[in-house]
């Protein structure tokens, strides 16, 4: 038996099966966010040879399709956020879920490349609606003490999506089109809403007290230190993903010479190193602490980054080198968001995480739209010098600004 107190009180026992049922299409909507995501990077080189223009895009224009679903994302779910808050997260969840699955499903119909980035767009808008709200979902039914353990776990999903279905979508993609994978995510992300519907369950939302604006909430928050510095921890975190996975395949194909196959083999092996980040991140940062496990794993990256050009000169270096600043970057997730929702209050958990995603999906849109003018002009060496900078800046946010509490 799963004993669970909320930081308002709220005791909730739910058995190892429900428990697991709870988890589970968590864990597949987080697969399916992540494939459809990091699938836009490798298939880069077929969209581009694969769209109808009469001139193929630039490389600066493909990093707008990063771009454009990190700004949607970014709008999305400020409005959503406070939402979540007075109409609960298991609503919004059902209905984030349903609108992304119909939106991958709309990837068929892109055949342009104008028509593809309002498809990336609109699903940006869609993962904006229930991003924040499964933190916040997370935040509201575990205790402080078994949150990274959840949260690691949840994650993994992204992760078995490198391991699983990046390298699958690459197959698919070569094989037929490169739309075709993002319409089998759509049909696995219909049944992850449909088991949200089923399995999640309902709690009382609390609308007793004056309820404020989101304008208000949101200047509340970034007045307040601890809130303050996790909007900027997300910022730096993001970007520093979108400065260098964006156009990393693209790198290993055109200069490095991995094959397509190599490429989905590499994906694989990344996706391995991110499950054991973020499980042994979550469950390291429960005993020891968030704070000590992010800056830990953060300045292992910024030892191996500097060197990545240097070192990666064929299938093995590659894998080797990108399994572990994988791994170190997934041991970070879990205990930033662990950390992240003991900023606020239960009443503003949902604002808080919105404004924190909002923030992150900032820095990625800014990081792919910057990667793609440096990798354009000045090669991939800049993309991990820029990669490397802001994680040293995190870094120095996480130990100076963010507090370590002790309890939820």
């Amino acid at each position: 038996m799963l004993k669970n107190e909320s930081s308002s009180g709220v005791i909730l026992q739910e058995t190892g099966g429900r428990i697991f049922f709870i988890l589970a299409p968590l864990w597949l909507t987080s697969f399916v966010v992540s494939c459809q995501l990091f699938l836009v990077a490798p298939l880069l080189p077929l969209i581009q040879d694969g769209l109808l223009n009469a001139v193929s895009p630039s490389d600066f224009s493909l990093g707008f399709l990063g771009t454009a679903y990190s700004i949607a994302l970014a709008c999305s779910t400020l409005i959503v956020g406070p939402i979540s808050d007075r109409v609960g997260r298991r609503l919004v969840l059902i209905i984030g879920t349903a609108f992304i699955a119909l939106i991958l499903l709309l990837h068929g119909a892109a055949r342009h490349y104008e028509s593809l980035l309002a498809v990336r767009a609109l699903a940006g808008i869609a993962a904006g609606v229930y991003s924040g709200s499964m933190v916040a979902f997370v935040g509201d039914y575990f205790p402080y003490e078994r949150r990274g353990w959840a949260t690691g776990l949840i994650l993994t999903g992204a992760a078995c999506g490198q391991i699983i279905g990046t390298p699958g979508g690459i197959l698919l993609a070569n094989a037929y089109e490169f739309q075709t994978p993002f319409i089998v995510f759509g049909g696995l992300m219909a049944l992850a809403s449909g088991m949200i519907w089923r399995y999640l369950p309902k709690r009382h939302v609390n609308h007793e007290g004056k309820q404020t604006s989101a304008l208000n909430t949101y200047g509340m928050l970034l007045r307040s230190k601890g809130p303050r510095a996790g909007v900027l921890v997300y910022f730096f975190l993001f970007a520093s993903i979108g400065f260098f996975v964006f156009f990393l395949p693209k790198w290993l194909e055109e200069d490095v010479g991995i094959s397509v196959q190599q490429l989905a083999l590499i994906f694989i092996i990344g996706g391995m190193a991110m499950v054991l980040g973020t499980t042994s991140g979550g469950t390291l940062s429960d005993r020891f602490g968030r704070k000590p496990i992010i800056v830990i794993a953060s300045l292992v990256m910024v030892l191996i980054l500097p060197f990545v050009i240097l070192l990666v000169d064929g299938l093995i270096s590659a894998a080797v080198v990108i399994a572990l600043i994988l791994v170190s970057g997934a041991m970070r997730t879990g205990p930033i968001i662990a950390l992240l929702t003991t900023l606020t209050t239960d009443k503003q958990r949902g604002s808080m995480m919105g404004l924190a995603t909002a923030s992150g999906q900032l820095g990625l849109g800014v990081a792919t739209a910057t990667a793609g003018w440096l990798y354009d002009y000045h090669g991939f060496a800049y993309n991990v010098l820029a990669c490397t900078v802001v994680t040293v800046l995190m870094v120095l946010v996480v130990w100076r600004q963010l507090p370590e509490p002790t309890e939820a």
